[in-house]
């Protein structure tokens, strides 16, 4: 009698301790990047154990499952076993089976097996209770037979009635090649991770987008999570072929409890995603903006220093805007966070403990709209002085690529790739002429979008007196005896190009 009733405190003790233990995928999957991680305790992320088993399905019939890569943390109980069965019968034996503590790299036996059909079971089972930790992707690409089954599909309008005062704009006007980033390490908890991902709902699904690679309207959209092991990411959608019901669909059901690296990831998913390349299905647009939006509930101490000089040269070359999005931060959070925005001034960052369109607009109208809502690192106005009054310079963008003087040439070919200036551009320069000059030489490099974003000077009485659009990469110039010169920088929601210098020089009164 006394082991029964032994037994029984046992087995109630260890369903009590796995009360709220849940499996990382808890319904069946659909996307090109199926996940593999540890069960986690709903509270905290802590990992556990409870069998867990899934169904993946590419969306296409065409695309089977490949290239696994998985990571072992710690690990208690060795008897732990991943495996994955070809189609949805677990009866047979398995296409790919991994033993607790057995790292999966890319290039290893396992990492090189293919599923010959659409769909995968995924299992996790192990003899004792003790929890192991784990993370990993199995991911779809194409090679299998095509279905005799059509697919239809319905294109989204480009144009709609729109009277929502929150934004700015329509925000179906955006026209960017967004990665979205969630990142799955918070303190706290599921409801967090949920608020977290009502956000990023909120947002992918106030945009028009597109998957055509020569399209100069729409976003086309990514998504990616951070994870807890080297490269630190994992996508988690085909990179520019993903719907906004895609990125939803995708976004991470749990969290995870050990803390990655966000600069590194960060890096690694510009180079990833942002070359101009037109021969790869991964290649970012040319001429439009580029932005990589990470939504966090927490920023950790270590491993997230954005203003690290690699992290923001990554950024730099490959022409790539930063946006973090922070849930509930703390202040300490927000000042690690913030404050390397104003010293650095080059990555934006908001902090929001709600999760409607309020949220989204505090980010969407002074960054994707150019409001002057809040300053934007994105776009900052370059405007240097010489000490003398002798010239005076003001470009967009500030890493402006071109020519810098009345004699300067294009010294490199524009590929799209680095630095641009911004879309919803309305910017204004003025120059007083000095009090030794009887007028201004003007000189302009610029190159832009024709018909559609202008650089205008007006006299003091707000005469137009030059307008530039399109591009002329060998200078123009005018003179002008206005006593002041005011610029007016405006461009639209859709191509943008490498920018513009202006130098003036005062012609000094003879003596």
């Amino acid at each position: 009698m006394g082991w029964k009733l032994a037994a029984f405190l046992l087995a109630l003790s260890i369903k009590y301790t796995n009360a709220d233990c849940t499996c990382y995928e808890q319904a069946n999957y659909t996307g090109f990047s199926a996940p593999l991680s540890n069960s986690f305790e709903t509270s905290d992320f802590s990992a556990c154990f409870t069998p867990c088993k899934y169904v993946a399905y590419s969306g296409n019939d065409t695309f089977g499952w490949g290239g696994l890569t998985i990571n072992w943390g710690s690990v208690k109980d060795n008897s732990g076993i991943l495996q994955i069965f070809d189609g949805t019968d677990i009866t047979g034996i398995p296409l790919i089976q991994v033993s607790a503590g057995t790292n999966v790299l890319s290039g290893s036996t396992k990492n090189l097996i293919k599923s010959s059909q659409p769909r995968i079971t995924i299992t996790y089972t192990q003899t004792g209770t003790e929890a192991n930790n784990y993370n990993g992707v199995i991911k779809a690409s194409s090679g299998l037979q095509p279905s005799t089954v059509p697919i239809t599909t319905t294109a989204a309008p480009t144009t709609r009635t729109y009277n929502d005062p929150t934004f700015k704009y329509d925000p179906y006007l955006i026209t960017h090649d967004i990665m979205i980033v969630v990142n799955q390490k918070t303190s706290g908890g599921m409801a967090a991770l949920t608020q977290l991902n009502e956000i990023v709902n909120n947002t992918v699904m106030q945009l028009y987008t597109t998957t055509d690679i020569n399209s100069s309207t729409g976003s086309r959209l990514s998504l990616a999570s951070l994870t807890p092991y080297f490269p630190y990411y994992s996508i988690r959608t085909a990179i520019w072929e993903s719907s906004a019901f895609d990125v939803v669909n995708n976004l991470p059901k749990s969290g995870i409890s050990i803390e990655g690296n966000i600069d590194t990831a960060l890096t690694g998913l510009v180079k990833l995603a942002y070359t101009v390349n037109n021969n790869s299905s991964i290649a970012t647009r040319t001429n439009v903006q580029r932005s990589v939006v990470l939504f966090t509930a927490e920023w950790p101490t270590t491993g997230a220093n954005l203003s690290t000089s690699y992290v923001k040269k990554a950024f730099d070359d490959y022409g790539v805007n930063l946006l973090v999005v922070g849930f509930n931060l703390t202040d300490n959070e927000k000042t690690a966070l913030m404050g390397g925005a104003s010293a650095y001034q080059w990555y934006n960052a908001v902090n929001t403990n709600k999760t409607t369109n309020d949220a989204v607009a505090s980010f969407v109208n002074p960054y994707y709209f150019n409001d002057k809502s809040a300053p934007n690192f994105w776009c900052p106005m370059y405007h240097p002085t010489s000490s003398d009054n002798s010239s005076f310079t003001f470009q967009e963008p500030y890493n402006y690529d071109g020519p810098n003087s009345t004699t300067g040439q294009w010294s490199v070919s524009f590929d799209g790739q680095t630095g641009r200036y911004c879309n919803f551009a309305s910017n204004q320069y003025t120059i007083s002429r000095p009090d030794n000059a009887d007028g201004m030489n003007v000189t302009v490099f610029y190159e832009l979008e024709a018909g559609k974003d202008f650089l205008n000077f007006y006299d003091a009485s707000n005469n137009l007196i030059a307008s530039f659009t399109g591009y002329d990469i060998s200078s123009s110039s005018f003179y002008t005896t206005t006593p002041v010169l005011t610029a007016r920088f405006t461009s639209d929601n859709q191509s943008v190009f490498r920018g513009f210098n202006v130098n003036i020089k005062p012609n000094p009164k003879p003596t």
